[in-house]
């Protein structure tokens, strides 16, 4: 769990760090969102697909990291937006992205970060659909795999007690 820690942690120190690219043209900005939600969402399937037909508890700290690498590059890419004039109200720093992207993933929506133009709105759809398909689909998994594993500790406590508490009647 250290290691998936020192990752996210990484990624999140990358994604402050990496500079913006400058007056980057909409139609190249839209392809790339396309290609990296595309990535994204085949390394999330191909993830639950393994943890699924293998169920190590690495394949569920895998899928925690691209679940967290989701949030960085949704928040990049609405950062790189945002130079856009009358694209996003409110987005102005790598903070407000970030903050964005968090409250939209989380379906709070508070109203003081909003997409305003046409591509904004666009990729904010795209983003909803992503989270509720795929992050969805994973949180799901992760859920279901952490609670058939309580389960089958809980069986195998309740197993052991039992042995140990028969007596023999006479």
């Amino acid at each position: 769990m250290a290691q998936t820690i020192t990752l996210v942690a990484v990624g999140t120190a990358a994604y402050f760090v990496l500079p913006l690219p400058r007056q980057m043209r909409t139609e190249s900005w839209v392809l790339l969102f396309c290609i990296g939600a595309a990535v994204l969402g085949g390394l999330i399937v191909a993830s639950i697909r393994k943890l699924l037909r293998e169920g190590e508890e690495i394949r569920i700290r895998g899928l925690i990291l691209l679940l967290c690498l989701t949030v960085l590059f949704f928040s990049y890419a609405d950062a790189i937006l945002a130079a856009e004039p009358g694209q996003f109200a409110g987005l102005k720093t790598r903070i407000d992205a970030l903050y964005f992207t968090v409250s939209t993933l989380s379906t709070v929506g508070f109203g003081d970060v909003h997409a305003i133009g046409q591509t904004a709105r666009a990729a904010v759809t795209l983003q909803i659909v992503f989270n509720l398909v795929f992050l969805g689909a994973a949180v799901g998994t992760i859920s279901r795999m952490w609670q058939a594993g309580a389960a089958r500790r809980a069986h195998r406590r309740s197993a052991g007690s039992t042995d140990n508490s028969s007596t023999p009647t006479s």
